[in-house]
């Protein structure tokens, strides 16, 4: 009886698979050409035939997304095996992070199928392991219709920009409040990709173009990337794209309301995917392509794009492979760091732009001046490309940061990207530099879920602080420096502080009763002399001060020993010296 049970789940199992062979996509996988992006399920049956076809391709379910759905990862390896090789070039492709700007959902899709199927194309990937996330936002490519972004031209239907909890996906990647950036942050550090290319659709001005480009910003890449990107892999697509008819320009972020005003670099910082991967040393892009322009043309300019970008890697993988390990040794033997950056204004270059005029009119609608951009009035002209961005604040690396298990959001942000942790094996004290926070401020509204900080100021002081069996120490000595340092430093624009995760350290616990403290206050200033001179000083110089009494012994209470120490003193520190082994562990 059990041989014959085992045969008919064995053949239960069978029909099951050739049901699920059997299951064939409502949509075309070029339904771009009328128009038509494909939906969640069609483009994963199509990215599931070709997992099933050829032994190449696997299609990799990665975690739930915020609707519970998977969020997969499609991987093509020629000598399967599936994961990071020495000789081999990663490239990862993230589509639909913005599910209103699908053009890389086709494009990628129709791409994997091309790379499969041409053999032609097979010695291309002889040096390249591509890995493709399909759909990354799946809540946001679920809430599908006709009319979100208003001013885009196609296809009939597409995805909505926030996921399930309204969240752009593109500003959650340091965060990391999504199922989606947890799942992407493992997909990510799995595969550690030289390169990595985010593809969307840009609003805006008009012009000629329906191909725009993001380089991460080269300023604040590592010099070996910033040089080679600006050298040879700029050049090569810039001149590929042209010869296919796509000429590109720098994505068109104007300095004021037209393009003639000149272009600024946009500055990712580490919220977006490519100022979070350059952290790791990963060259990274995103395609912007023009919403105006036919679905057609933005799906065929993505895929040309995507087919260059292979065919540079595979024709200098070992150049690529070369500097991402030099730009790796720099970072681990770094001493300082910059963590902000302002546009030089008075650098430029200057690009030839293809643009259309801009008319102005008074409008029928609301008898107001009024600009549109006239198509029958195409230009080129030279227009200024700020692309210069200067340091504007630094921070030298501690040998480690420690940061108590308390804080346990934080611990395990760090350990979803990867990032070496060892542990305090007793209680003990240490000697660290604190940080005070001394001034920040925070946006009226929330943004992403979090009421941002800014303009944050420090100050620091030398102390003995008590830490705990299990707390946390961090080794500044890792390839992830970079996101250790601008999410760990305080004043970094995307910190964990500037995001709100250390909030309740700036909440005053403890307080006084007026009454009861003013004979206190007395005793303490006829005990200090040097503080007793302050507070005259500050009751001569400052009238409102001099005409307050709460704010007298306010004044008086927080420069004395009953004034909690931990407030305003941000939890993670900094140890400057080298731990001995017996005080931690892995």
């Amino acid at each position: 009886m059990r041989k014959i049970h085992l045969s008919l789940i064995g053949l239960l199992l069978l029909v099951s698979a050739c049901d699920k062979l059997s299951i064939k996509p409502s949509m075309a996988i070029d339904s771009y050409k009328n128009n038509q992006s494909l939906d969640y399920d069609n483009l994963i049956l199509h990215y599931q035939q070709l997992d099933e076809f050829y032994s190449e391709a696997r299609l990799i379910d990665y975690g739930k997304s915020d609707i519970g759905k998977p969020l997969y990862a499609f991987v093509i390896d020629y000598a399967e095996k599936f994961v990071p090789q020495k000789k081999k070039v990663t490239l990862l492709i993230n589509n639909a992070i913005h599910p209103g700007e699908p053009c890389g959902v086709d494009a990628s899709v129709n791409l994997a199928a091309q790379l499969l199927k041409d053999k032609q194309l097979k010695a291309l990937l002889e040096n390249v392991m591509v890995v493709i996330i399909p759909m990354y936002n799946v809540g946001g490519a679920h809430n599908r219709g006709c009319c979100s972004r208003a001013n885009q031209n196609g296809p009939e239907e597409y995805g909505f920009r926030g996921n399930a909890q309204n969240l752009d996906l593109n500003r959650d990647f340091i965060k990391n409040d999504s199922r989606n950036s947890k799942v992407f942050a493992k997909i990510y550090h799995d595969y550690k990709p030289h390169l990595f290319v985010d593809t969307h659709a840009s609003n805006g001005a008009d012009y000629q173009y329906t191909m725009t480009l993001i380089t991460s910003q080269l300023n604040k890449l590592n010099k070996h990337l910033a040089k080679y990107v600006q050298e040879e892999m700029q050049p090569y697509l810039f001149a590929e794209m042209e010869k296919e008819n796509y000429p590109m320009v720098p994505y068109v972020n104007t300095m004021s309301s037209h393009p003639e005003s000149g272009i600024v670099d946009y500055l990712e910082t580490p919220r977006y995917s490519t100022g979070y991967t350059t952290l790791f040393n990963t060259i990274s892009f995103v395609t912007e392509t023009h919403m105006w322009k036919p679905y057609q043309d933005r799906v065929e300019s993505t895929f040309i794009f995507l087919k260059k970008l292979i065919a540079f890697a595979s024709n200098n993988h070992t150049n690529i492979i070369d500097v991402v390990k030099k730009a790796n040794k720099k970072t681990v033997a770094k001493k300082v760091f910059p963590i902000n950056w302002e546009l030089d204004t008075t650098n430029y270059t200057t690009i030839n732009f293809k643009g259309y005029e801009a008319v102005y009119s008074i409008s029928d609608l609301t008898g107001l001046n009024s600009f549109k951009y006239d198509r029958n009035q195409p230009f080129t002209k030279p227009i200024k490309y700020y692309n210069t961005y200067y340091v504007s604040d630094s921070v030298t690396k501690p040998e480690y940061y420690v940061i108590p298990q308390a804080w346990e959001q934080v611990i395990e942000r760090l350990k979803y990207n990867k990032i070496k942790l060892r542990t305090l094996q007793n209680d003990t004290l240490i000697d660290v530099e604190s940080y005070y926070i001394e001034q920040f401020e925070t946006y009226k509204n929330p943004y992403e879920g979090h009421y941002v900080h800014y303009n944050t100021k420090v100050r620091s002081e030398q102390q003995t602080i008590q830490f705990y069996k299990g707390d946390v120490l961090i080794p500044v000595n890792q390839k992830s420096n970079r996101f250790i340092i601008e999410t760990l430093e305080p004043t970094a624009v995307d910190s964990y502080f500037n995001w709100g995760f250390f909030d309740a350290v700036i909440q005053q616990k403890e307080y006084f009763s007026a009454y009861i403290f003013e004979d206190k206050a007395k005793e303490i200033l006829a005990n200090n002399p040097q503080l007793k001179q302050e507070f005259e000083e500050k009751r001569t110089e400052d009238s409102l001060f001099r005409n307050n009494h709460y704010k007298q012994l306010d004044f008086i209470y927080k420069h004395s020993p009953y004034y909690e120490k931990s407030h305003n003193r941000y939890p993670v520190f900094r140890v400057m010296k080298v731990l001995s082994d017996e005080k931690i562990k892995r």
